[in-house]
C-alpha cells in the first residue's frame, strides 16, 4: 500500500466515525503542567495573592522545585495568603487532577490543595506534608489552587519555614462547548458551479480551540485539515492546545469524483480537541449544483433567459413526450443568435445524475426549441454558459403520470368458482416495492379487490375468483399505482381489460359477482 492510499484510508475511517456521531459530548484532552519530561511549562499556571509578603518561585525543569510559595514578611493579616493557581477555559471543566505536592507549617500559614467544584465554594482536599505526595482530585471543578494561607486567628507571623511546593500537575479536562462553523468560498455561489472551486471554512471554539476541518462531499470524505495545534503524544501542552479561531481553504475540483452532475451534498465540519474520536464538532451543510458538461458558448453574454415546457395532444390525449421552447437575449433585449443553449435534466431520486439531453442553438429571434425524450418525471434545468463563470439558468419541472401495465389470465370467459389471475409492471426506475391496487369497475364506483407491494423486478401478482355471478357480466379492471415516495411519477392507472363471465344454471349465486377480497 502506498503512502498516498494509507493517508486516504486514514483520512476515511476518522472522517465517517467523526462524522457519523450524534450530537456535540464532552470531549476529554489531557494536560501536564510543570512536568519536567515536558519541559519546563507552567504557563498556564498564575500566581495569586491577597498579601505582597508571599512571594512565588517557578522552577520546572528537570531536577528542580516546581512552583512554591513562600512567606517573607513579618506579620501578616488572617485570611491572607498567595498561591498558584490553574482556571479551566471557558467552556471546559477539570474532571479529574492529580498532583505531586509538599508543604510546611510555620507561623501560623497552612499549606493547603484547594479546588472549586461547579456548585458550591471552594474547597480544600488536602494540607500537604513535608514528606510530600501524590493528591487527587475526581470531582468537576472550575479552577485548582496551590496556596499558603494564613489561618491563625489575630493574624500570623514571620514563617521563613513555611512552604506549599506542587509539581507533575496532570489535568483531565471535559470540553462541554460545541465549536461554530461558518462556510464561505465559490463553491456555495448562487446557480450552477465548475471547474475548481473553492471552500472555506471558518470555525470558532471556546473550548479546547478548533483542531480540525473536514470536507464529505456526497457521504464520502474528501479532504481534511489539521490547524496548529501545541500537543505532544496525545498530551495538550496548554488547557487550550488550539487556537480559538481557525480557517482554512480548500480547492474542490468539481468534475471529479465523488463531486457528480448535478446537485451535490457538500458538509464540512470542524472538531476540537480531545483524545481519541470523543471530540465536539459543528457541521454545516450546503447543495452545491455542479455543471461540468454542458457547452461553453461564445456568442457573449446573455443574461434574459426565458424557457417553459409544452406538450401537444393527439386523439385527446397528452403526448408522453415534452418539448422544451424558450428565447435567449441580452441584457439590453436584444436577441442572441447561434447560442448554444444546454437541455439538462434529472430524474428526483437521490445520488441520480444529470444527463445532458440536447444542446438546441438559438435562431435569429433568439428563440430555441428541444425536444425532451420519454421517460418518467424530471427536473429539467435549461443553462447558458459565456464564460467558465457566468450563466443563465431557468429550472422547470416536467410531471409524468405512471401507466402501470395489468395483464390478465385466462382470456377466455370464465365461470362461477374459477379465478382470474393479475399480473401488474411497473414502468421504472424505482419501481421495486411499490404501492399497487387492483381494482373493478362497479356501477360508476371502482371496488378494490387487492392491493400491495411489487417485487425487486416492479411486478405484483394476485388473483380473484368468482363466485357470486347471476348471469353473463363483462367486469373491467385496472391496476392503480398511487403517488409515493421516491417513484418518479405521478399517480395513474392503467388502461381497463375485461373479463368474461357466463351464468351458469343452478350454480350461479346471487348478487354482485365483485364483492369481498380475492
Amino acid at each position: 500500500m502506498t503512502h498516498r492510499t494509507a493517508f486516504i484510508v486514514a483520512l476515511a475511517a476518522v472522517a465517517m466515525t467523526l462524522l457519523a456521531r450524534g450530537a456535540a459530548s464532552a470531549g476529554v484532552s489531557r494536560a501536564p503542567i510543570c512536568t519536567p519530561a515536558r519541559g519546563p511549562r507552567h504557563a498556564d499556571a498564575f500566581f495569586k495573592r491577597t498579601s505582597s509578603h508571599y512571594a512565588s518561585e517557578a522552577s520546572c525543569g528537570s531536577g528542580q522545585a516546581g512552583l512554591a510559595v513562600r512567606h517573607e514578611g513579618k506579620r501578616t493579616g488572617v485570611g491572607r495568603w498567595g498561591g498558584w493557581a490553574v482556571r479551566a477555559p471557558r467552556g471546559t471543566v477539570i474532571s479529574h487532577l492529580g498532583v505531586s505536592a509538599a508543604g510546611r507549617r510555620a507561623g501560623g500559614h497552612v499549606p493547603r490543595l484547594l479546588a472549586t467544584p461547579l456548585a458550591g465554594a471552594i474547597h480544600s482536599f488536602a494540607a500537604p506534608d513535608p514528606g510530600g505526595g501524590r493528591f487527587r482530585w475526581a470531582t468537576p471543578a472550575r479552577s485548582f489552587i496551590a496556596k499558603l494561607d494564613c489561618e491563625r486567628h489575630g493574624g500570623c507571623g514571620r514563617g521563613r519555614k513555611a512552604v506549599v511546593r506542587i509539581k507533575r500537575l496532570a489535568l483531565r479536562l471535559a470540553d462541554r462547548s460545541a465549536p461554530a462553523i461558518a462556510l464561505r468560498g465559490s463553491a456555495f455561489r448562487p446557480g450552477s458551479r465548475r471547474g475548481i472551486q473553492t471552500i472555506q471554512p471558518f470555525g470558532t471554539d471556546v473550548g479546547a480551540g478548533v483542531h480540525r476541518f473536514l470536507v464529505q462531499v456526497n457521504g464520502e470524505p474528501v479532504t481534511a485539515h489539521a490547524a496548529s495545534c501545541r500537543t505532544a503524544d496525545g498530551l495538550a501542552l496548554r488547557l487550550r492546545p488550539c487556537p480559538r479561531r481557525a480557517k482554512t481553504t480548500f480547492k474542490a475540483a468539481t468534475a471529479s469524483s465523488p463531486f457528480r452532475q448535478g446537485p451535490n451534498l457538500v458538509r464540512v465540519c470542524t472538531i476540537d480537541y480531545a483524545l481519541g474520536t470523543g471530540a465536539n464538532r459543528a457541521c454545516a451543510e450546503r447543495h452545491v449544483r455542479i455543471d461540468d458538461l454542458c457547452p461553453i458558448s461564445t456568442t457573449g453574454p446573455g443574461s434574459r433567459l426565458r424557457a417553459w415546457l409544452s406538450r401537444s395532444r393527439h386523439g385527446g390525449r397528452e403526448r408522453s413526450r415534452a418539448t422544451v421552447r424558450g428565447r435567449l437575449r441580452s441584457a439590453s433585449g436584444m436577441p442572441i443568435a447561434g447560442a448554444r443553449i444546454c437541455v439538462a435534466s434529472r430524474v428526483p431520486i437521490a445520488g441520480t445524475r444529470e444527463r445532458v439531453v440536447a444542446t438546441p442553438t438559438s435562431g435569429p429571434d433568439g428563440r430555441f426549441t428541444a425536444e425532451l425524450p420519454k421517460g418518467p418525471s424530471r427536473q429539467v434545468r435549461i443553462a447558458y454558459w459565456w464564460s467558465g463563470n457566468d450563466v443563465a439558468e431557468r429550472h422547470l419541472s416536467l410531471r409524468v403520470r405512471a401507466r402501470p401495465r395489468l395483464k390478465l389470465r385466462p382470456r377466455h370467459p370464465l365461470h362461477n368458482g374459477h379465478r382470474v389471475r393479475f399480473k401488474i409492471r411497473l414502468q421504472g426506475p424505482a419501481a421495486a416495492r411499490r404501492w399497487v391496487r387492483i381494482q373493478a369497475r362497479s356501477g360508476k364506483r371502482w371496488v378494490e379487490l387487492s392491493n400491495g407491494r411489487t417485487n425487486e423486478h416492479g411486478t405484483y401478482r394476485s388473483h380473484y375468483r368468482f363466485h357470486g355471478t347471476s348471469g353473463r357480466h363483462k367486469y373491467a379492471f385496472r391496476a392503480v399505482a398511487p403517488k409515493q415516495e421516491g417513484y418518479p411519477y405521478r399517480g395513474g392507472h392503467s388502461r381497463t381489460p375485461s373479463a368474461v363471465c357466463p351464468r351458469l344454471g343452478d350454480r350461479a349465486a346471487r348478487g354482485f359477482g365483485i364483492s369481498g377480497t380475492p
